[in-house]
């Protein structure tokens, strides 16, 4: 009964959006740059098996090495603060713990990654590692889901900085905002109603999810790399990219390939650019 309940809850929000008339802006620029003519490779979170979790120097390093693309994850600090960071604790990633959203932007910076002994970045710090670069692609991954704390004001001011600060520090066509939620999707095309963004799926694609995203105007879905080429190929015909997740060694890269995903996301990119690029070298 419960799950029925969900579902008839999600078919109205989208009902909902769709009545509202949201329309795609179109694919960016660089959704469909390539690694050696297949998915792009994107670094997850920065590359987080070969640097850190969410860490500014491994996003540095994954630049520095000729990586292209790239995924993190946003959160609000509990003063307004837009950093990047995966779980809604602390505790795995830093000498820490605690929610995120329960800190002020100081107290976050007191703590220290536990790689990299890194302090959590500010997403600005991250943005601006980034600015100028017109040959790279980032999926930015809102995780702020609507609950206690991201209430209907929080989550549009949330939405409102993100945007801001994204076409501050970055050039269009390098990025996409990509979430679970369909509210969270809805609140960004409601505040930036030409912003680019992706629907993420913990499963395999289904047809269902590609009617959400169309209807929510994305330009991209993220679902798992189990995906048939047969609902990739509908994904393309809808007019959405497919990044497809998580890709962490070549054999997969390739299936990937075949199947004719946009995107891989993976923790491993230097390594996995390796295998790739000299596979296709002469």
């Amino acid at each position: 009964m419960k799950t029925g309940l969900l579902r008839l809850g999600l078919a109205a929000l989208v009902a909902a959006v769709s009545v509202s008339g949201y329309a795609s802006p179109g694919v960016p620029a660089n959704a469909k740059l390539k690694t050696s003519g297949g998915p792009l490779v994107q670094a997850h979170r920065g590359g987080r098996a070969e640097y850190d979790d969410n860490a500014r120097g491994g996003f540095e390093m994954c630049l520095s090495r000729g990586i292209r693309g790239f995924e993190l994850d946003v959160r609000f600090t509990k003063d307004g603060t837009l950093v990047v960071m995966h779980d809604a604790d602390v505790a795995r990633t830093t000498d820490g713990k605690g929610a995120v959203e329960a800190m002020t932007f100081a107290e976050l910076r007191q703590l220290r990654l536990k790689k990299s002994s890194e302090q959590v970045p500010a997403l600005s710090d991250v943005l601006k590692a980034m600015r100028g670069r017109a040959d790279i692609f980032m999926e930015i991954e809102m995780k702020a889901s609507p609950g206690a704390f991201y209430t209907p004001s929080v989550l549009e001011d949330y939405c409102r900085k993100l945007s801001a600060m994204s076409k501050e520090l970055m050039k269009p066509g390098t990025y996409a905002f990509t979430s679970f939620s369909v509210k969270t999707l809805s609140t960004m095309r409601q505040v930036d109603p030409d912003a680019p963004i992706g629907l993420i799926v913990g499963k395999p694609l289904a047809d269902e999810h590609i009617e959400t995203a169309t209807q929510l105007g994305c330009c991209s879905v993220a679902p798992l790399a189990g995906t048939t080429k047969e609902m990739v190929e509908k994904a393309h015909k809808a007019g959405l990219t497919v990044c497809l997740w998580m890709c962490q060694d070549k054999t997969t890269w390739d299936a990937c390939a075949a199947k004719g995903a946009d995107r891989v996301t993976t923790d491993y990119p230097l390594k996995l650019s390796r295998e790739v690029e000299g596979a296709s070298a002469p």
